[in-house]
């Protein structure tokens, strides 16, 4: 019955993936407790404010410094070098994710500040940044465009008439008398 369910797959595909160094499922499991990864620890930080303060003195130092300024100059994108740091200290155990995600936005300020310091003031803060479009009215035919291209694939909106099929007629007399609930802030209707 086994032979059954692989038929269906190429032979050459799932001598690969046999051959394939993975882990098994579970591995990690049976690993030996003295050598666990550092990820697999408790993190060093668990609170934002002093993983912001390790990280900043990480970055200060003069050959991280040079390192990250001579990045921002050839065009590294900020965000692109934030997401090294942050993952690298995950990697050795500084932090977990979830702390990672809140350091991230507070570590692209400390380099933009740190390389602008440094005296780079022409840097790129994402990847693809040069490719949106910078003024007003090409923002706005760029959306249009999408629009347009949206159009097709978007089921049409139906009109109070395309919805009369559709409704069942109970339904339909209720939405005709139903009178729309005045909000507590608007202005009162005065009566004559």
């Amino acid at each position: 019955m086994e032979e059954n369910n692989y038929k269906n797959y190429s032979q050459q595909g799932l001598s690969v993936l046999g051959q394939m160094q993975r882990p098994i499922p579970g591995q990690s499991l049976t690993d030996s407790p003295e050598t666990s990864y550092p990820w697999e620890q408790p993190p060093e930080h668990v609170e934002l404010q002093p993983a912001m303060e390790a990280i900043f003195m990480d970055l200060s130092e003069p050959e991280v410094y040079a390192a990250i300024t001579d990045m921002a100059e050839q065009g590294t994108p900020i965000s692109d070098i934030a997401q090294i740091i942050l993952y690298g200290g995950f990697e050795q155990g500084f932090w977990n994710p979830d702390l990672m995600m809140l350091l991230i936005e507070p570590t692209m300020y400390m380099i933009m500040g740190l390389i602008e310091k440094a005296g780079v003031l022409e840097y790129k803060i994402y990847r693809g940044e040069e490719e949106e479009p910078s003024e007003e009215i090409e923002q706005v035919e760029a959306l249009d465009g999408m629009i347009n291209q949206l159009k097709d694939k978007v089921v049409p909106i139906k009109t109070e008439k395309d919805l009369k099929g559709v409704l069942p007629p109970q339904i339909t007399e209720r939405l005709e008398k139903l009178e729309v609930p005045q909000s507590l802030l608007s202005k009162p209707i005065e009566e004559k």
